[in-house]
């Protein structure tokens, strides 16, 4: 008998449990607590294209639709996207619907520079209910294929073998047409390097070369004393026009190379052209102040301006007698 009442009562038991999982009553318990949370939020996502080449674009958007009273929390999408990286993004103004809910639309420009196939991750959004519960939800990966770049068979017909070197044929005529147009350019390029400061014509250079070198270092002195350059606060010009008529007057003075040479190498040819050692030492002093200004980027005091052109007009001052004594020997 005992043993009867006990099999009576786990039959009794089980249809219980039956009736409790199996029952209208309780599937609608939980299809309403489903159906309640999904009235309040849903997202959705996709993407443009599900296959893509290397280095292509895809748009991906990102759409969470709420309950007016759903508070969602900023979206940190870049750190979420595994192989891929956003290019650009934008962010809609939300949006009602009919029934009052609000939808949340967001677009990204995403892209990856490796092959294979990748899965776009779930996106988790967090949210605050109603009640003020923190809750979240996600979206539904996303599979993407992304293939390499092929080359196809027009590209392929595009590349062709390196032709062989074209041969030129010529014999020394070519090159003895050439070699005058070479020598003139050179000459002029010469002339005009020579004369670069002033800017003078052709007919300006000849006119000049009749006069002494005296009296060409002396008008330009007096032209750099009188000019605006030190009002300008163009100092660095000053000094190199200063530089070259110096550089000039020697040259042409003593017949040594001056003007494409460095102020050491002028030292140098002074020394071998036997130059009076307080002449030389002068030069050689102003030269290597220019250089300072106008390489050192040196700021000189108001004196030291001016006698760099003190000692300039000295150091014409002081050979050109020398000069004016060797024409009038010459002449008798």
């Amino acid at each position: 008998m005992m043993k009867k009442r006990k099999l009576k009562a786990y039959k009794f038991f089980g249809f219980l449990l039956v009736v409790m999982f199996c029952s209208p009553f309780g599937e609608n318990v939980y299809g309403e607590t489903e159906q309640a949370e999904k009235s309040l939020i849903s997202v959705e996502s996709f993407v443009d294209r599900a296959t893509i080449t290397i280095g292509d674009r895809i748009l991906y958007t990102l759409m969470v639709t709420t309950d007016p009273e759903i508070k969602l929390e900023p979206l940190a999408l870049g750190s979420n996207l595994g192989a891929f990286e956003v290019k650009d993004y934008k962010i809609y103004d939300p949006e009602k619907t009919k029934d009052g809910r609000v939808i949340n639309k967001s677009e990204y420009l995403i892209t990856t520079f490796t092959t294979g196939e990748y899965v776009l991750p779930s996106i988790t959004i967090n949210y605050t209910d109603p009640q003020g519960g923190k809750k979240q939800i996600k979206s539904e990966p996303l599979f993407i294929l992304v293939k390499s770049v092929g080359a196809s068979e027009s590209d392929k017909e595009d590349i062709r073998g390196l032709k062989p070197p074209i041969q030129i044929r010529g014999g020394y005529w070519s090159y003895l047409l050439i070699l005058p147009i070479l020598v003139l350019l050179g000459a002029g390029s010469f002339l005009y390097y020579r004369h670069r400061a002033k800017g003078l014509t052709l007919s300006q250079i000849s006119e000049e070369l009749q006069k002494p070198a005296w009296e060409v270092a002396l008008f330009e002195l007096d032209s750099l004393r009188e000019c605006d350059l030190l009002e300008k606060k163009q100092i660095k010009k000053y000094f190199t026009i200063l530089s070259d008529i110096i550089r000039k007057y020697i040259e042409r003075r003593y017949e040594i190379s001056a003007l494409d040479r460095t102020t050491e190498e002028i030292r140098g040819e002074m020394r071998r052209a036997k130059l009076e050692s307080e002449i030389a030492e002068l030069t050689y002093d102003l030269l290597c102040f220019c250089d300072l200004v106008k390489f050192a980027k040196y700021v000189p005091a108001n004196e030291e301006i001016g006698k760099g052109l003190n000692d300039a007009y000295d150091i014409v001052n002081m050979t050109k007698q020398a000069e004016v004594k060797e024409e009038v020997a010459v002449v008798k």
